[in-house]
Formats: structure tokens, sequence, C-alpha cells
């Protein structure tokens, strides 16, 4: 059964111009944010080149020489992706990468390195590093490709994350799933919730949360079916009765927020 099997007593709901249609009257056009890349180098020039690469490609790219000033970026503000100086994590007695990725478990990180041996690179995927780039040898002023590191970048950024896959708590599932869609992840959010769902598909917060994304994304119909099928899991559940009435009666001036 999908969830457009609901009866839709919804029909007269959410009439008003929808978020993602830019031919609408006074609508705005509903655009996910840039995404978020923290490079953490150990050379100011690799940090610059890297940066404007990266930022050529549109993404929103700041820079850290050291685990303090990284740590501090990470508290402030959300990063979908760490571009991480090998010699920093070795030189942080190894762990660097253990902390980078409990503190956002649903970061990307993709490792850089001069030198480095097989070994290093095996034991840095073992341990979440999605990718691997070494810096060629013999360069003079580009060590890198931008071509190649925009790919690579963008590539990682669609990777599955292993927690999805291998935790079998609902509610650190949701968790995770409430923070990648802060971060307008709503592929990674989906897969989240669907993980979620399987450990307690009685429970409402998922069907809550999906209806969310979906009305963000411009469907308030299908959002108002996801909010009643959460509401009638759990009438008790406030979040699911508060989104129905808000995107039911709101006309759409009011988005959805993704903190509960």
């Amino acid at each position: 059964m999908s969830f457009s099997d609901f009866d839709d007593q919804t029909s007269d709901f959410c009439q008003g111009p929808s978020a993602l249609d830019a031919s609408a009257p006074n609508s705005t056009k509903i655009l996910s944010p840039s995404p978020r890349v923290l490079i953490i180098h150990h050379e100011r020039e690799t940090q610059l080149m890297l940066a404007e690469y990266l930022q050529a490609d549109g993404y929103e790219v700041s820079t850290a020489k050291g685990w303090d000033t990284a740590f501090e970026q990470l508290q402030q503000r959300p990063i979908d992706l760490v571009i991480l100086d090998l010699a920093i994590s070795q030189q942080s007695g190894g762990n660097l990468l253990q902390q980078l990725l409990g503190l956002c478990p649903t970061m990307r990180v993709v490792m850089v390195c001069d030198h480095c041996s097989l070994e290093d690179a095996v034991e840095a995927m073992k341990q979440g590093v999605v990718d691997f780039v070494q810096e060629p040898h013999g360069y003079l002023q580009r060590p890198f490709d931008s071509d190649r590191i925009q790919a690579v970048v963008a590539e990682a950024l669609k990777h599955p994350l292993p927690a999805a896959a291998l935790s079998n708590d609902y509610d650190e599932l949701m968790a995770l799933a409430r923070y990648a869609a802060q971060q307008c992840d709503f592929d990674q959010a989906r897969q989240l919730i669907g993980e979620a769902l399987k450990l307690a598909p009685e429970r409402p917060e998922g069907l809550t949360l999906l209806g969310q994304i979906t009305e963000h994304l411009g469907d308030c119909r299908e959002a108002l079916k996801l909010y009643r099928a959460a509401y009638g899991l759990d009438p008790t559940y406030q979040p699911a009765r508060e989104n129905l009435d808000r995107a039911a009666f709101g006309q759409g001036k009011l988005r959805p927020r993704f903190d509960r």
C-alpha cells in the first residue's frame, strides 16, 4: 500500500500557489541552499586552491588549518562535506576522523594527501571516508585538477551513509533524518526515514517528517495525506496535528520546520 492509497478528504486544502511554481503570481521559487564544504588542510595555498575550484562549481566553502578551528566552524553551522588533510588527521593522534563523524554523522568526508600508502587509504575508507584523493607528485603550482575535485565532491555528496544500513535504533535514525532535512539533503533524509519505518511502522514521527519534506518540496496535497496518516497512527502526537492544521489552513504562509 502506498501513501497515496489513504482516503483524501483534503481536496479543498492548500489551493494557493505551490512554493516551487515559479510562474505563479507573487510566488518565490524555493531553492535548496548550496552544499557547504569545509576544507581542513595545513597548507594555505591548497586551501585557497580547493576553495576556488569548489566555489566556481556553486559550493559554499570555508577553510581551517587545524582541528580547533574546524571544530568551531562545525559547531556554528551544519557542514555537508569535509575535505580532510590526512597529515592533520594523523597529527591529531589518528582520531580526528572519528571525532568528525561522531560530531556530524551525516557528513561526508573526502581525504587528501601528498604522500600516503595504500594501507593509509584502505584504513581511511574503513573508518568512513567516502573517497581518497592523492596529490600528484612533481607539481609546481596546481597539484589538483579542478574537474577531478568537482567530480569527487559531487559524487561524495550522493554517497549513501553507513548509518542508514547499520543503525537499528529508531530514534537515532529519526535524529539523523531531521539533521539531513535541516541541511536540505532530502534524499538522505528519506532513506533514513525509510529505515526507521521498517523498525517501527506504528510510530508517527517518520510519516510526519516525510510529510514536512514533501510539503517543503511543493506537494502539499501529498503532504496532507502523510500528516493525516501520522495522526491516525497516534492522535496524541502533537506535531502531526500541528502540521496538519498549519498545512491545511495556513494557505502556504508558514513553511514546515524540521526540528520536531
